[in-house]
């Protein structure tokens, strides 16, 4: 089963910058697994904490106040923009994250090399079919 990691609507508990890598911690994040392309098809929704892996980050602009929703949001690669991010995802290349917080506030990441590990258990809260 595919999935897909949804940025609106999810949370970000905090932002660590160190040594050039970047961090962003996901206390929700809400995933779409299905047999079809991520995002399409009968499936499941689930919600789950992550963390997305910037190396070589570097942060455009101050840090929002945290925690804090997600209203809008992609990561781009190759330029290609993802709202709804592939599971899973590991890319050897450099990539942009943009998001837009609930109270207005924006960043912007570019990094090289972003992975997206998920963390504890998921928590199932719909079927699709």
């Amino acid at each position: 089963m595919s999935g897909s990691l949804s940025l609106q609507d999810s949370r970000v508990s905090h932002i660590d910058l160190v040594d050039g890598r970047a961090t962003v911690y996901f206390s929700v994040v809400y995933i779409h697994g299905s047999k079809a392309a991520p995002g399409k098809g009968a499936g499941a929704g689930w919600t789950q904490e992550a963390e997305l892996v910037l190396n070589e980050a570097m942060l455009s602009g101050a840090l929002p106040p945290l925690p804090n929703t997600i209203s809008a949001g992609f990561l781009e690669v190759g330029g290609v923009k993802h709202e709804l991010i592939p599971l899973p995802f590991r890319r050897k290349v450099g990539v942009t994250l943009y998001l837009t917080f609930t109270d207005g506030t924006e960043i912007e990441i570019l990094g090289q090399r972003p992975f997206i590990e998920l963390l504890g258990q998921p928590i199932r809260l719909e079927d699709f079919s």
